[in-house]
């Protein structure tokens, strides 16, 4: 649920910056954007360099997502870059419209993609994002400002074109870049190159079921350019390379060769028990799905199983100009399954003592439900982070409630002596 829970944040920071925003001294959102080009992407107007980021998982070293990313810039039709993985290696030599590609491995992973994409594209739905009429204020604040982008035909978000890119600072500076096939957060910026940029030295991204991904620019440096790296003699073969297209939902559908049947959902512990629930998922270039990740779902407990399941499809091989493609896209599953066990419920005595770090309040401003006791409950994971918030009378604001409680630490608690979400309700008096 990491993109949804991103969507929402963004959307109530964006509501509450233009409830703001004759306060401040705003730019328009293509002014914004042309400005953080110029002050942070390598690759705009920039200086030839020379860059090296190592990725690391955050939490242990997984050795399948250690990784190294090299690349030497001129301008953006000369470059070079090589990647190593454990999975896949690449080296890709871009000379105008001669390019030469020589992989290891037949499938190239979206999550190192999107730290390349980082690297030389930070925001890949630039095009996109323009044109939009948000207003972006020049006042540092704790609250960032995003440009959104959220097309919805029918009623339904549209995965091809939504997109936010989010600031902070006076200049402004990127924060994050969100869109259906990417996510990336860049932060301790500092100053690179001739004509002095803001560069991001620490870029954070999520793949699979939430596993947090750090990348870490170790090299930035001017490089002088040497023909010798960026002269390609004998392109490669477009057949021979691997690419990827992201496509539509009524696309992959017209290409499903083989879905898993009879699939048995575990029950939930609270929750729909019958509904939808959309997986990021990438084919190799034979249609078979090699890569999944949560995107979002009616019942966030099924996500990692539907993940499993999206794993089992099959597609025809995506032709484009005559040659197979790797395919990204929104793939759709259905569920149905029973309650199981319901989460732990935690009584206000017992909340008080799981939260530590913050002032918990017996009395919160509600003039709506003044003189009422409500329930503000904490959803909260096995591991002990904050989920979820609200109130039970849903007159409170999540982003007021996130503003007060944020600070707050979260125990774990166990039931027949394993770690389980739990709700923790704290009852207090609304004036």
């Amino acid at each position: 649920m990491i993109r949804s829970s991103i969507l929402l944040f963004c959307l109530l920071i964006t509501s509450a910056v233009r409830a703001r925003a004759q306060q401040l001294e705003p730019i328009t959102a293509d002014e914004a954007l042309d400005r953080v080009l110029k002050n942070n992407v390598l690759t705009y107007e920039g200086s030839p360099f020379h860059a090296i980021m190592e990725i690391r998982t955050t939490e242990g070293d997984d050795p399948a997502f250690r990784s190294r990313i090299e690349v030497f810039w001129e301008e953006p039709q000369h470059y070079r870059l090589t990647l190593e993985s454990r999975d896949f290696g690449q080296t890709l030599v871009v000379d105008g419209a001669k390019i030469m590609e020589t992989d290891r491995g037949d499938f190239y992973p979206g999550w190192l993609h999107a730290f390349v994409t980082a690297l030389l594209d930070p925001i890949p739905r630039l095009k996109d994002l323009r044109g939009r009429n948000d207003m972006v204020p020049l006042e540092p604040q704790r609250l960032q400002p995003c440009i959104h982008r959220d097309d919805r035909p029918g009623g339904i978000t549209d995965q091809m074109t939504w997109a936010s890119a989010c600031f902070s600072g006076s200049a402004p500076t990127l924060e994050y870049v969100l869109d259906f096939t990417y996510y990336m957060n860049f932060s301790d910026f500092h100053n690179f190159g001739r004509k002095p940029k803001q560069i991001a030295r620490i870029y954070m991204s999520y793949a699979l079921d939430n596993l947090k991904l750090r990348g870490k620019l170790t090299m930035i440096e001017d490089w002088a350019p040497r023909p010798d790296m960026l002269a390609v003699s004998k392109a490669t073969p477009p057949a021979q390379r691997i690419l990827t297209t992201f496509v539509s939902t009524a696309t992959e559908e017209s290409l499903l060769e083989n879905a898993p049947k009879d699939v048995v959902w575990p029950t939930v512990r609270e929750g729909k028990t019958d509904g939808y629930m959309i997986v990021h998922a990438m084919t190799d270039r034979t249609g078979q799905v090699r890569e999944t990740s949560n995107h979002n779902s009616d019942n966030a407990e099924l996500e990692g199983v539907g993940r499993e399941v999206a794993l089992k499809y099959k597609f025809k091989p995506l032709i484009v100009d005559g040659v197979a493609q790797q395919m990204e896209m929104p793939l759709v599953l259905h569920f149905a399954t029973k309650p199981g066990d319901p989460i732990p419920e935690l009584d206000d005595a017992t909340t008080r003592k799981m939260i530590t770090g913050c002032s918990l309040p017996h009395e919160i401003k509600d003039p709506a439900s003044a003189g009422h006791h409500i329930v503000i409950t904490f959803k909260v994971d096995d591991d002990g982070h904050l989920d979820t918030l609200g109130s039970s009378d849903r007159k409170i604001l999540v982003l007021s409630l996130f503003d007060q409680f944020h600070g707050c630490h979260f125990a774990q608690y166990r039931q027949n002596g394993q770690p389980t979400p739990y709700h923790a309700n704290l009852s207090v008096m609304a004036h």
